[in-house]
């Protein structure tokens, strides 16, 4: 029962986790010639995107570290299994959502529908 409980709250984490790292794109942070570039939609939007996203993470990582105590959780010492699981799944979680967070931070700008004219050409 331990260990589905821990499973349960890996997912839990590991999707909260998946949402935070979207959350950075949806509001608008990128990577652009090697500058952090924010795209306002509306006057403090992107800020409170971000800011939800950071708290999207610290949240993942508490659930992260309680799935790996409830796996490895109770009275007894941990068996070598629940200690392999829990590394396992913490390791894969940070793997994923590390990815997800530099996919999302790094996508290129989308083209712009009305590319501007060269310069001295208008």
């Amino acid at each position: 029962m331990r260990m589905l409980g821990g499973l349960l709250v890996w997912v839990v984490a590991t999707l909260l986790g998946l949402i935070a790292a979207a959350g950075f794109s949806g509001a608008g942070l990128g990577w652009a010639d090697g500058f952090i570039k924010r795209s306002f939609w509306e006057d403090g939007e992107s800020e409170i995107g971000i800011g939800l996203s950071i708290f999207g993470l610290v949240v993942w990582l508490v659930l992260l570290g309680l799935s790996a105590l409830t796996i490895r959780g109770g009275d007894q010492a941990p068996s070598k299994t629940a200690r392999v699981t829990s590394s396992v799944l913490v390791a894969l979680s940070i793997a994923v959502v590390l990815v997800a967070c530099v996919v999302s931070i790094g996508w290129p700008e989308p083209a712009s529908e009305y590319p501007l004219p060269p310069w001295n050409r208008a």
